[in-house]
């Protein structure tokens, strides 16, 4: 009796460890994912749709002497 309560406190306790060892494993993969997409660098952005309309530089260029 006592050596197959051992045995399952044996099971549990593996269980538990596994269980733990997956989360671990599953929190390491995010932060790598989360490591490897901030590594990269930013992309070049133009967007397409302006909200003010483009000013002529040339306008306000003071004219030398």
């Amino acid at each position: 009796m006592a050596k197959q309560m051992a045995t399952e406190m044996l099971i549990d306790e593996l269980r538990s460890t596994l269980d733990k060892m997956s989360r671990d494993f599953d929190r390491v993969e995010l932060l790598a994912a989360g490591l490897a997409a901030m590594s990269r660098p930013i992309p070049d952005y133009e967007p397409t749709f302006h909200h003010l309309r483009r000013v002529d530089l040339s306008k306000h260029v003071l004219p030398s002497d």
